[in-house]
């Protein structure tokens, strides 16, 4: 039971944690009426009232889901603990659309992913199947919320939910493309790759097939209602082809020794030519992937994805200093370089950030003449 508890309290996190940082982008925002801010959508709550009347209504959809736990143990545990999940998040998403509530969607969304996740595990279990296969399925599920994301932005109504599709969507994929283009990504990824095929699993590749169906369709379907451009739908489809390669590759050896395992500060072990080709892949695809969301961002005319996309890539650039750096300078040195990339990196990228948005503004505003 008390991993159940923890279950729902771990999903209510990131509804904490965007909805704080909504609040502190608001409060260096110039105020005004919602029908006269162009980036309306950027906010979760249009007002006080609406802001406290959706946290109560996700406070209700988490005590249904306690009520259900309860109920379900002095019942003799009749249902599985992923099967009540999954109630609580179906019902809290069509609630979420019903409504038109932001929090509720955010759970929901977190809830059904997690569902699928854990319910992928039991589908495994004994069976020695690749754990790739997991992710491939996540990763595609990334890859559907961001291309559902644009579908909503057909609708001004749904223009709120299409934010957190997006912002979900674009958080997962770059936060994989980020860990496996390091070290110890390069090395999971050998780890995931052990065991059998995944097509021992009916449930999993049932489940796999038909989110790639989904991916593809609702792809095509938005780059055709021209709420993708071309750029746009290139990138999803490379990206699913490679995760997609990912469930079908033999086991990996990524070091030399593989019987050691990679200590990122210790240096670990010399990477071995599979290692380096994935290495040298994962770093090209989210390099690549951080400039054309920038990129996507000035085309729109949207401010956010180009923040984003500026923040990730200096993380990027600071990540991959200590990573490729930390074991072959003096650390009196590695800390003083550091510092000073620091500084300079993150001197010119708010000069292009700001240079690109005010052009931006600008564009906006001869459009508008």
């Amino acid at each position: 039971m008390y991993i159940l508890y923890s279950i729902f309290s771990f999903l209510l996190w990131p509804v904490i944690v965007i909805g704080l940082i909504v609040f502190f982008v608001r409060r260096g925002r110039k105020k005004s009426h919602p029908s006269q801010d162009k980036e309306w959508y950027l906010q979760f709550a249009l007002s006080k009232e609406d802001a406290v009347s959706q946290l109560f209504l996700l406070l209700s959809l988490l005590f249904f889901g306690v009520t259900l736990l309860a109920f379900n143990r002095d019942f003799g545990n009749l249902l599985e603990w992923r099967t009540i999940l999954f109630i609580t998040s179906a019902i809290g998403l069509v609630g979420a659309y019903y409504l038109k509530t932001i929090y509720s969607l955010i759970f929901s969304l977190i809830g059904l992913t997690s569902w699928w996740g854990a319910q992928a595990v039991q589908w495994i279990e004994g069976k020695d199947i690749k754990t790739s296969a997991l992710f491939v399925g996540l990763t595609f599920l990334a890859l559907l919320f961001y291309s559902l994301g644009h579908l909503h932005e057909k609708q001004i109504k749904f223009k709120r939910f299409a934010l957190v599709y997006l912002i979900l969507g674009i958080i997962s994929v770059t936060g994989a493309l980020f860990f496996f283009s390091t070290k110890p990504g390069i090395g999971v990824i050998g780890e995931m790759t052990k065991g059998a095929s995944f097509l021992g699993s009916w449930q999993l590749t049932l489940s796999l097939f038909i989110f790639l169906v989904s991916l593809v369709g609702v792809t095509l379907y938005s780059a055709v209602q021209k709420l993708l451009s071309l750029f746009e739908l290139l990138a999803v489809f490379v990206l699913a082809c490679l995760f997609g390669i990912t469930a079908f590759l033999p086991e990996q050896a990524m070091f030399v020794q593989s019987t050691q395992y990679y200590s990122f500060f210790s240096g670990g072990n010399e990477l071995s030519s599979a290692g380096i080709l994935w290495a040298v892949i994962y770093n090209f695809a989210i390099f690549f992937e951080l400039l054309g969301l920038i990129l996507s961002g000035y085309i729109r005319r949207e401010t956010w994805p180009i923040n984003i996309g500026a923040l990730f890539l200096f993380l990027l650039i600071i990540v991959k200093y200590f990573d490729w750096f930390f074991t072959f300078l003096d650390k009196s040195i590695f800390f003083i370089g550091a510092g000073i990339l620091l500084f300079v990196v993150g001197w010119f990228m708010e000069r292009g950030r700001r240079y690109m948005i005010s052009n931006i503004k600008v564009q906006t505003q001869q459009v508008q003449q």
